[in-house]
């Protein structure tokens, strides 16, 4: 079966949801980058607009400059991606353990203005906290044929990790219901 089919597929009755394990510690957002875009970048990719904003709110939304839905969708996950990055590691001074969708949604304001909402979850660690994992895991082989020691050694990377929920407003006008 596909990915598309399994996606789309009824469940029978016997199957059960699966259940949803949440991790780590959370802690409060960080504080919004205040620097332009262009600061971060050697150069500003043609996709993101003039005056755009780091996407914290509406009116500091990410405008996308490009046309096609698709190109749109993925560089508006990505760039999500990329800032939550810049604040972790320049602001929180932390090292990146993952970044999860955890949904989106459509906001019209207006008949000509669209925005995708996408909120997510960041994933870190402290400094103390990564080398000791890094450590751990370096020092057991990567715990090749022990999967044991990996299940304890993620075990004790889930009670290490840290997060926090944000959302990235981006201006999805350019590319709104085209192809």
């Amino acid at each position: 079966m596909g990915i598309i089919s399994r996606l789309f597929s009824k469940k029978t009755n016997n199957q059960q949801p699966k259940e949803v394990v949440q991790i780590g510690t959370e802690i409060d957002r960080p504080k919004q980058l205040t620097k332009p875009i262009s600061d971060y970048v050697k150069e500003v990719p043609e996709w993101i607009g003039e005056h755009s904003g780091w996407g914290y709110n509406k009116e500091d939304a990410l405008i996308m400059a490009c046309e096609n839905s698709m190109e749109g969708i993925h560089n508006e996950y990505g760039f999500a991606e990329a800032r939550s990055k810049i604040e972790v590691d320049d602001v929180l001074k932390m090292y990146m353990g993952g970044f999860e969708r955890c949904g989106q949604t459509l906001v019209v304001d207006g008949p000509n203005h669209r925005y995708d909402v996408i909120r997510f979850k960041v994933y870190l660690f402290t400094e103390e906290d990564w080398n000791f994992l890094k450590d751990d895991y370096e020092s057991h082989n990567e715990y090749k044929d022990d999967k044991e020691g990996l299940k304890k050694h993620m075990g004790l990377r889930n009670q290490r990790i840290k997060y926090y929920t944000s959302e990235c407003w981006i201006d999805i006008d350019a590319f709104y219901g085209k192809n």
